[in-house]
């Protein structure tokens, strides 16, 4: 149960970050780029914004698997011998940085992409 309850906190407290994140992209307070122009809408602001969105999330979801590490070496180290116990704790581990080098590949895929409009 004290598991639940500090993931639930991890959880809004990365809900929290997340203006923060958003913040840290540069920003204005200028939103006509995204608005367009009275005629249509300019294709690179629209890829800006998207990059940007997409950037913001794969930044959160980094931090939440970096948590899951955390919780992984945690689980490890209070194990206390039990082989069930050290075997969960790997596998978190073990999943969680694989789900970190998914979104660090993702994020370079993306951004490659984004960079040819």
């Amino acid at each position: 149960m004290k598991l639940h309850k500090t993931l639930v906190a991890f959880a809004l407290a990365g809900l929290l970050a997340t203006p923060a994140l958003a913040l840290a992209q540069g920003l204005s307070g200028d939103v006509t780029p995204f608005l367009g122009t009275a005629a249509g809408t300019n294709v690179a602001d629209i890829v800006t914004a998207i990059g940007t969105i997409v950037n913001a999330l794969l930044a959160v979801v980094a931090i939440i698997a970096v948590v899951f590490i955390v919780i992984g070496g945690v689980r490890y180290i209070t194990s206390q011998g039990d082989e069930d116990a050290v075997e969960l704790a790997k596998n978190t581990i073990i999943y969680s940085i694989v789900g970190l080098i998914v979104i660090i590949l993702s994020a370079v895929i993306i951004n490659i992409f984004l960079g040819l409009f």
